[in-house]
């Protein structure tokens, strides 16, 4: 009586999810990996590196901060990111989760133009590129903006996966009204884990890289200030042209390589 017990219980008991495990183990290893960043230190819960500061002021120019290469999780749903799925829309959508790849970088801390101005929000793809390069820097690439912006657990929103009112500036007017845009730095609570400033909110950012169908070719990355237009934080993206329309919520911000890249 007693075997046949433990076997209707052995039975019961329910079977291992090879797919979830999987997920779980390449989630630890990447977080493992940041223990051996060169120069950088993690801090255990937090998906935010000490050292940071210290290799940007080797490594980067002073508006700029420091992120070590390597492997990071980024992607999420539409429902994630507050687009409805009733509405698909090839110009507004999130990309597949996934791990990807990013070399060793510099990026502004903030919106271009910098910290205490308004960004400039209202240029095209071309032009914002011109703008990096006049600077002799460049565009982001999407991997590189959704790594600062996210980190690599792939926050949903630069301090998390949980939407905290007030620290960004976001969800705070209607869609087509420009004048609430705020000057970089306002919000210094909108802090992403490599110290990035207003990744969410305010103005959505071009990057570098193309989508395969044209005209909406260029991906613009992370939410407005509008609620839920385009989608909230880092995991948000939608497709404008290059050259056309100029729109008042898209800015930008740039990327250069390190003075030496470990």
């Amino acid at each position: 009586m007693i075997r046949k017990q433990r076997g209707k219980i052995h039975d019961a008991m329910p079977t291992r999810r090879p797919g979830l495990l999987a997920a779980i183990l390449l989630k630890l290893t990447i977080v493992a990996s940041l223990f051996v960043s060169v120069g950088a230190a993690v801090v255990p819960g937090a998906d935010r590196f000490v050292g940071l500061e210290e290799r940007s002021e080797a490594l980067c120019p002073a508006d700029m901060i420091y992120v070590p290469g390597g492997a990071f999780l980024s992607g999420a749903t539409r429902e994630q990111v507050g687009l409805p799925d009733y509405e698909p829309d090839i110009y507004r959508e999130p990309r597949p989760r996934g791990t990807f790849e990013t070399g060793s970088y510099c990026m502004d801390r903030y919106e271009f133009p910098g910290k205490g101005h308004r960004p400039l929000a209202d240029v095209t793809w071309v032009q914002a590129r011109v703008a990096c390069e006049a600077r002799g820097r460049r565009l982001c690439t999407e991997n590189e903006w959704a790594k600062a912006c996210g980190g690599v657990l792939g926050w949903l929103y630069p301090y998390g996966d949980v939407q905290v009112p007030g620290l960004c500036h976001a969800d705070v007017q209607e869609e087509g009204q420009y004048d609430l845009v705020v000057n970089s730095g306002v919000r210094d609570s909108c802090r992403s884990p490599y110290g990035t400033y207003n990744m969410e909110g305010n103005v959505s950012e071009w990057v570098e890289g193309r989508r395969p169908d044209a005209p909406w070719d260029r991906w613009v990355l992370g939410g407005t200030l509008w609620p839920g237009v385009y989608g909230r934080g880092c995991q948000a993206r939608h497709a404008h042209p290059a050259v056309a329309p100029v729109a008042g919520d898209d800015g930008f911000r740039c990327c250069i390589e390190p003075a030496s890249n470990p």
